[in-house]
């Protein structure tokens, strides 16, 4: 965020020293702070510029699945069978320590290991669950190929996979803070990062002037307007969902995901159907950071709901809403340090070291959360090399001009 010279009041800002600051208050960033929390002696601040789970974190449907956004066939396609096995694996980790968290604090945040449906939408789809299902067999995933609909409601069949989970996001975000015992400055914008002459970062927001050894950037979507370096690296993709009233009795006991994910929906705890999704035919214009949701996409939901639920005609919807997501062009978070930030400092010019950064989650943030948020902090605090979610992974592009225009690819 910019801050104008009639806006900015720089005496009243305090000065605290801290060890690491946290950007970003979502579920990156909570999970940030409850593994730097298991560190002796480190004084953590949490910075978030609206409130705790504002962005995509409180705006999902609450699903914590292994997969990523990719099947596991085209996965393999597309990263290599041993790669692709890892990723799984990777986001396995997520699931295990989200179950360790629950067994204290899981009625917290409404914790259900339900598993979810795969569900085909089409013959197409089918084969690749099919072979995604053979796959993950072979490589010693608990999986199951469904030929026939489990739904009966007009699905070609399906895969489940027993070991997701759901979740309150929202609640879940606020016990993994209040849990950490990090402090939380919420309705805290940054406005600046600066190298100091000792070799620490100061990091500007509204009300505070903070000196830190790291700092960690967990804003996802929200991260290009922080630096133009991320532009056209992280795009801005808005995905819309609802929520019916209470319907009168249940009629679904999984998370349920179609499509290739373009559809996604859940019974919650009260009864009522979170559906989200049906954004696929309005592409163009479901990117950038409009926090708005729009005529076209809430019709093709309540076409949606008709369609594969006739029984809920005329039950009343009680949310709508949008969040931002943030896509690379791999499908892989991007994890790494603001080394390429130039920074000048009286006659010299030298990068911003000390900033590391965790964001790209393609829409499955919940599912990556704990596994990654606990590698930023060991490539921050422990000199651990970023792997395969490297950012120089991506070829090196000049930085185009600050106001140049966001859009997705």
């Amino acid at each position: 965020m910019t801050v104008s010279y009639w806006l900015d009041n720089n005496s009243d800002k305090r000065t605290e020293e801290v060890d690491v600051a946290i950007i970003g208050g979502g579920i990156i960033g909570a999970c940030c702070a409850y593994w730097l929390s298991k560190r002796s002696g480190l004084k953590t601040v949490l910075l978030e510029a609206q409130r705790r789970a504002w962005g995509a974190s409180g705006r999902n449907g609450g699903f914590v699945l292994r997969g990523i956004v990719a099947y596991y066939d085209r996965a393999v396609k597309q990263y290599g069978r041993d790669m692709a096995r890892w990723i799984f694996e990777f986001n396995a980790e997520t699931q295990r320590h989200l179950a360790e968290f629950a067994e204290k604090h899981g009625s917290r945040f409404d914790y259900e290991r339900c598993g979810s449906y795969l569900l085909a939408c089409s013959l197409e789809e089918l084969q690749h669950l099919e072979r995604s299902a053979q796959m993950m067999l072979e490589d010693g995933f608990e999986v199951e190929y469904l030929k026939q609909d489990p739904l009966k409601r007009d699905f070609y069949g399906a895969v489940y996979n027993p070991c997701d989970v759901g979740v309150h996001s929202g609640k879940l975000v606020d016990a993994l803070i209040e849990t950490s015992g990090v402090r939380a400055l919420e309705g805290e914008p940054v406005f600046k990062l600066e190298a100091l002459a000792d070799g620490k970062v100061e990091i500007e927001s509204q009300n505070y002037r903070l000196r830190c050894s790291r700092v960690l950037l967990t804003t996802n979507a929200y991260a290009p307007l922080m630096d133009t370096w991320f532009v056209g690296k992280l795009s801005p993709i808005r995905g819309q969902c609802l929520v019916t009233k209470p319907l009168k009795k249940r009629i679904l006991d999984k998370l349920c995901y179609a499509n290739f994910g373009y559809e996604y929906f859940r019974q919650l705890p009260d009864n009522r159907l979170m559906l989200g999704g049906c954004r696929e035919p309005f592409a163009a214009e479901e990117t950038g950071y409009a926090d708005m949701v729009t005529v076209p996409v809430q019709t093709a939901l309540h076409n949606y709901l008709k369609d594969r639920f006739p029984e809920l005609a005329g039950t009343g919807i009680d949310y709508r809403w949008a969040g931002v997501m943030a896509f690379t062009r791999d499908g892989l978070p991007l994890v790494g340090e603001m080394m390429h930030k130039p920074v000048v400092s009286g006659n010299a010019v030298r990068p911003l070291p000390g900033v590391f950064f965790a964001l790209g989650c393609n829409g499955h943030g919940m599912g990556w959360s704990f596994a990654l948020a606990k590698h930023l902090t060991e490539v921050a605090l422990d000199g651990v090399h970023p792997g395969t979610f490297s950012a120089d992974r991506l070829k090196a592009e000049a930085a185009p001009p600050a106001d140049a225009q966001i859009t997705a690819r």
